[in-house]
């Protein structure tokens, strides 16, 4: 009976696996088809917008905040927006970092179109979604093209202003990604000031604003919440923003411009000294190449932040690995606790909770250097050296004037 059932449980699983495979390999297929489709090269901006679906559309429409046009058919917003993105095409090409920007270069150099080298879904979406680029099946090969009059709007642009433009972007970019890396969420207004503070340029809100919001589409790493800015690993923004607003009297970790350059990119993993030591133990016991120790770096560092447990880490390792005795799970569980207390967290502001201890000690009173000597002799502490014991009827030592049964003696 039991191994009917068993088997029964087994075939429905294997079943739902194979039907939840070819679902998301369906909606895949589907997700290529309404991307490449058939296009005439060289192809015009309303050409390019005409091919799209009207929720496409809406969502340039949407980037480029034109308002009024919800209610048009699909042709009549492609007319209207073919009209408008010209426009204002140059404060889009001014959203630009530099690779983005050397992107859009090669495909100039390419007469606006080269073939598909193998670009994201998400990018090429997110470069739809302002109309720079679009993919496109031409002569039933994959192509990413550029329509002809945003071409000639770059051409016009393009100079030493635009790349000291690109260049502001990129650190503007890198050092938002690495402070959403180490603080989790982070508050639009101070975000700016530490850029500013960081970089030693004025910070124009509404043009960064502008420069992170094609950048969480293209990148993903991060995301405009009513929290501020949150990085995209954070399930808790409202969590994170309440363990900041506790401690008052803790600034956010002083990083260096260079160390939040380097966290800013998308596979920065954060090994610390306690971290490679971490690492070093499990490499005693098996054999983990570089990418597989890289993610449990990043698996684990991503887990503490969250806040998990040390059982949920050592659950998560064990789907790695086969633990081999009783003795190296208590290793490893003193391994992990020692990399919870020297690991950045979001809730600490980018501290670790040793160094908040080590900063809290500061304020603690020292010990005497010498042992407790007699008190004074009026006095209501009692000197445990010369201490005798107070009989029911004598005066309390507590100095009531109450014998000692009727006060400290009940």
């Amino acid at each position: 009976m039991d191994k009917r059932i068993d088997k029964k449980t087994e075939a429905a699983l294997i079943k739902a696996l194979e039907s939840a495979k070819a679902y998301s390999q369906q909606l895949q297929e589907n997700r290529d088809k309404r991307l490449w489709k058939k296009v005439n090269i060289p192809c015009s901006l309303y050409d390019a917008l005409s091919g799209l679906t009207k929720n496409e559309m809406d969502r340039i429409r949407n980037n480029y905040d034109f308002r009024n046009l919800s209610a048009l058919k699909k042709a009549e917003l492609a007319a209207e927006l073919g009209r408008l993105i010209p426009l204002k095409f140059k404060k889009v090409i001014y959203t630009l970092d530099q690779s983005r920007y050397d992107f859009i270069k090669i495909m100039i150099k390419n007469s606006g179109v080269i073939p598909d080298m193998g670009i994201s879904v998400s990018n090429a979406e997110a470069f739809m979604g302002f109309s720079i680029i679009f993919p496109g099946l031409y002569d039933d090969q994959k192509v990413l093209f550029m329509p002809d009059e945003l071409i000639n709007i770059f051409f016009q642009i393009d100079g030493n202003e635009l790349k000291n433009i690109v260049h502001r972007n990129t650190e503007w970019i890198q050092l938002t990604h690495g402070l959403l890396h180490y603080y989790g969420v982070m508050d639009v207004l101070l975000m700016k000031e530490k850029i500013k503070e960081l970089t030693g340029q004025e910070v124009d809100i509404l043009e960064f604003m502008n420069v992170m919001s094609f950048a969480c589409d293209f990148y993903g790493q991060g995301r405009y919440t009513q929290y501020g800015y949150q990085d995209d690993r954070v399930f808790d923004a409202k969590k994170i923003v309440e363990e900041h607003r506790m401690r008052p009297g803790v600034d956010y970790y002083p990083f260096t411009k260079k160390q939040l350059l380097k966290a800013g990119d998308g596979d920065y993993a954060d090994k610390t000294s306690e971290m490679n030591s971490f690492i070093s133990f499990l490499l005693k016991y098996y054999k983990l190449s570089d990418e597989e120790t890289n993610e449990i770096v990043m698996q684990i560092t991503n887990m503490i932040n969250a806040d998990s447990k040390p059982t949920l880490i050592i659950q998560y390792l064990q789907s790695w690995m086969e633990f081999p005795s009783f003795e190296f799970v208590q290793q490893l569980t003193a391994r992990i606790m020692e990399l919870y207390n020297n690991t950045r967290q979001w809730v600490l502001k980018g501290h670790t909770p040793n160094e908040l201890f080590q900063e809290e000690r500061k304020f603690l009173k020292p010990l005497p250097s010498e042992p407790f000597k007699m008190v004074q002799p009026d006095s209501k502490v009692i000197d445990l050296s010369t201490h005798t014991k107070v009989g029911r009827n004598d005066p309390c030592p507590c100095g009531s004037g109450k014998k000692y049964k009727k006060c400290c003696g009940k």
